[in-house]
Parts: structure tokens; sequence; C-alpha cells
């Protein structure tokens, strides 16, 4: 995948160590806090759910979180920062809010 950006947008560099596992390792905690079915182990591997599954792993400058199938994928987010793909990540994984336009701005109920 290939994003150029514009000298419009200014991102913070991420210095390279340890710190870039540090969103996965926290992601990977908090699901096995709230006891989300899924392996922690596959988090940052891309296309790592052969029978569907979501997947965040970064590419390039970006990190991406998709749903993935039979190597297809679908619903794709692509992020600057892994702490926002790391969020947003979660959030797919727990969350199930409403279909309605009121719901724009709200936090997701947790799945029942």
């Amino acid at each position: 995948m290939k994003i150029e950006w514009s000298d419009l947008y200014e991102f913070v560099q991420t210095p390279p160590g340890p710190t870039e596992n540090w969103a996965l390792k926290e992601l990977a905690e908090e699901l096995q806090r709230l006891k989300v079915d899924i392996d922690v182990r596959l988090l940052g591997i891309p296309d790592a759910f052969p029978d569907g599954g979501w997947c965040i792993h970064q590419e390039d400058d970006v990190w991406l979180v998709y749903h993935c199938e039979r190597g297809r994928r679908s619903g794709p987010a692509i992020f600057t920062s892994s702490f926002d793909a790391a969020n947003f990540y979660l959030w797919c994984r727990v969350a199930e809010p409403k279909a309605g336009n009121s719901d724009v701005g709200r936090l997701p109920r947790l799945k029942g």
C-alpha cells in the first residue's frame, strides 16, 4: 500500500525501539482483561485469520485495521498512530452500537 501525504500534514515521528509495540501490548492486555475471544499472539501479523477475523498491523508508515477472510481484506481503517489503531481495534471487538444516526459521538455499549 502506498499513501502519499502532502506537506499540509505534519506527523510526530515515533522513535524506533521498544515503544513501537507498546500499543499492541496494551491492546492484548485489555482484550484479555475483557475476556474477548481472540488469540492475542496474532496481533500485529498481517492477514492472520484465514477463516475470518479482525487484523491490526503496521504497513509502511501507517497502521491498518481490517477484517480478513480467505486472504481478502475488507472494511479497512488507516491510522498514522498505533495508539489510535489499537483503540479502534478494541472498539470494533467489544462495541455493539445501535444502528441509528442518533448514536454519532456516543460511546458504544459492550456486547452482551
